[in-house]
């Protein structure tokens, strides 16, 4: 069918302004797509079926003529989100391209400003209320049919606002015409106010806010800055940030140092950080792990908690599901951004012609005995856009809460016992 497309798209060359190897590189790009999309993925059709597949093939084909580029690029995010699951992806990547100056994230139905250039600091924290005159969650809706790593709510939620200030992406859903200057409206303490933004390629973002507070904890040994530990001040709690993944010799190394200490220091409390985590190698986290049942100080009935939120996806969803199990550890935050049971292990393919990268699933997984939509944690606590602004660590902080009520608690305890 994609070999009849393509004859019908060479018939209409001449009767539109589209140029001809412009059309023929696409035509060669989305056959590429579907080839290599279908062998590559362990079951392409599990939601989407093949004969709807093949159709949506032979229109967007039929279709390159009279699409421009970003365009096209539309319809190629859209059909690979009908795929329906996370690691199949159209992602964009290999190509670089302009964005607005911000980076925004939804709570409830609400869009805020997490960060900016410092030219726009000012706008930190402020509601984005529309763009060129579509109200902002228009444009989410819009941005959640076609944002690639999209499983479930949380992480649809998480990605189409990531995509938000990408120039081209809202070029091809006819948000913006002219992708250099478009006007925003925003509520700046509830006064709106109108800015003309210009699109770059990769604006500095060196204006933040943010609920992650480091500062509870310093470093005590450290791999870089995403991943590291610390403890408390009488080390009988041990943090330790897992926000990105390393190689296995560097985890290896890491956990090693990790369970001297706390065996040096007789710590009893446990907490590792898997929130703001994208995903990797789910066996690195299985690194650290394995050290850790090694660690006979830890209180492991009730000393053990794995931070995850809405980002949590992939091999970090996964490591959280297993440190459940392994480590007996206490979910707290927000539901992960995966489904505990599903299509991981990424593999990915370039088109030839525009050099853009395809992500597909190669292998299906399940880490929880459960069909539910996303791991959820044992304690449930969302973050707001007033955390965010005041730098208040609202789940790790119930953590440390819960650990000093527990000592109080245990603390009474022996004393009855011991009179």
């Amino acid at each position: 069918m994609v070999k009849v497309a393509a004859v019908w798209v060479a018939l209409l060359l001449s009767s539109c302004g589209y140029a001809q190897d412009d059309t023929t590189r696409w035509q060669e790009d989305v056959d590429v797509y579907a080839k290599k999309l279908i062998e590559g993925h362990i079951d392409p059709f599990h939601t989407l079926s093949q004969e709807r597949f093949d159709d949506e093939i032979v229109r967007i084909s039929e279709n390159i003529p009279h699409k421009t580029e970003n365009e096209i690029l539309i319809e190629l995010m859209r059909l690979t989100r009908k795929i329906n699951d996370g690691h199949t992806s159209f992602p964009l990547w290999g190509l670089e391209y302009d964005s607005f100056p911000l980076e925004l994230k939804l709570f409830g139905n609400d869009l805020y400003v997490l960060s900016t250039t410092s030219q726009h600091k000012d706008l930190l924290g402020s509601k984005l209320v529309s763009i060129n005159g579509v109200p902002s969650l228009d444009v989410i809706r819009l941005l959640s049919e076609i944002t690639p790593f999209s499983e479930n709510e949380f992480s649809t939620a998480v990605r189409s606002a990531s995509y938000f200030p990408n120039a081209a992406i809202l070029s091809g859903l006819g948000i913006v015409e002219n992708e250099d200057d478009v006007k925003f409206v925003f509520d700046v303490q509830g006064e709106k106010r109108e800015t003309n933004l210009e699109s770059s390629r990769s604006p500095k973002l060196n204006a933040r806010i943010s609920h992650f507070n480091d500062a509870i904890f310093s470093a005590d040994e450290k791999v870089d800055n995403n991943l590291w530990y610390g403890s408390s001040s009488d080390n009988k709690t041990v943090y330790v940030k897992f926000r990105r993944y390393t190689s296995i010799p560097k985890m290896e190394h890491f956990s090693r140092e990790l369970l001297g200490f706390i065996n040096k220091n007789k710590s009893e409390n446990l907490v590792i950080d898997l929130r703001d985590n994208y995903g990797g190698d789910f066996f690195v986290g299985l690194k650290l792990a394995q050290q850790l049942v090694l660690a006979d100080t830890i209180n492991w009935k009730s000393g053990v908690y794995t931070l995850i939120d809405n980002v949590t996806f992939s091999a970090a969803m996964s490591n959280a599901a297993q440190f459940s199990q392994i480590l007996n550890s206490k979910l707290v935050g927000s539901p992960t951004g995966a489904r505990p049971s599903g299509y991981q292990d990424m593999g990915q393919f370039t088109l030839p012609n525009s050099g853009l990268e395809v992500t597909f699933s190669k292998r299906l997984y399940s880490f929880k005995d459960t069909q539910r939509d996303a791991l959820y944690p044992d304690v449930h606590i969302e973050t707001s856009i007033e955390d965010y602004k005041n730098a208040y660590d609202r789940q790790l902080r119930w953590v440390l809460s819960d650990i000093k009520d527990r000592g109080s608690h245990d603390n009474k305890t022996l004393q009855r016992t011991s009179r």
